[in-house]
């Protein structure tokens, strides 16, 4: 033990230490390198065009609403007819029957006959 003290942990009995293998390091073939430079320009490429493309799909699909027959007939807030909005005319509830549960047949027989007889009612005037 020459040049070691006991206490500095260093013990040298004359065998060889093993050493650690080492890797070869990161060899990729030309395909793999290749591939991996295809990909990362595909992943840019998505990243670039991602806002224009979604504002063109946007500007494409709400085209469709302003024009045409189906302006009209499309419900938007505007155009949409609620029964009883007009003025004057309260809840607007008053032209409904109204239904409960645990009603009996017979019950609901003249539920029915009172509506038609009103929708017969206001389709005369």
């Amino acid at each position: 033990m020459t040049g070691a003290s006991p206490s500095d942990g260093r013990h040298d009995d004359g065998e060889p230490v093993p050493r650690l293998p080492r890797g070869r390091g990161l060899r990729l073939s030309v395909p793999e390198l290749l591939r991996i430079a295809v990909l990362a320009i595909l992943l840019v490429f998505l990243i670039v065009t991602q806002k224009p493309c979604a504002s063109a799909v946007s500007r494409f699909v709400t085209s469709f609403g302003g024009q045409g027959s189906a302006a009209k007939a499309m419900p938007r807030p505007d155009n949409v007819d609620v029964p009883g909005s007009g003025a004057g005319s309260g809840s607007g509830l008053e032209g409904y029957e109204r239904l409960r549960p645990g009603m009996t047949d017979d019950e609901l027989k003249a539920a029915i006959e009172r509506a038609r007889a009103r929708a017969a009612g206001s389709a005369a005037h």
